[in-house]
């Protein structure tokens, strides 16, 4: 079965708002990366400085945390660089949406 243009548009309609409410916390991404890497200068401080673990700290050594805010550096990253394929996804969406002619014969 073949989809009409105007099929394709109602579909992409619901795309674009999903790819947009992903878009939007590209904000909350940048802010999370930022204090991984702060924390992760923190802890690589805290280890070159000799100092023990903090009290109460979960993990078993400096290496063991650095692995871990590494991670979550990572999984930001990945995020962001999502987004970006994000952005030029939704230029194409609106591309076709606003040029894709409504009448098949047209």
């Amino acid at each position: 079965m073949s989809m009409t243009v105007i099929g394709a548009k109602i579909a992409i309609e619901g795309v674009i708002a999903k790819t947009e409410k992903s878009i939007e916390r590209e904000v909350a991404y940048l802010k999370e990366l930022a204090d991984d890497k702060a924390a992760f200068s923190y802890i690589e401080q805290l280890q070159n400085d000799g100092e023990p673990l903090p009290t109460g700290n979960p993990y078993g050594s400096f290496s063991e945390w650095k692995d871990q805010i590494e991670k979550e550096i990572k999984i930001s990253q990945n995020s962001l660089d999502r987004i970006e394929i994000e952005k030029a996804e939704l230029m194409a969406f609106n591309y076709f949406m606003l040029n894709a002619p409504d009448d098949p014969e047209a």
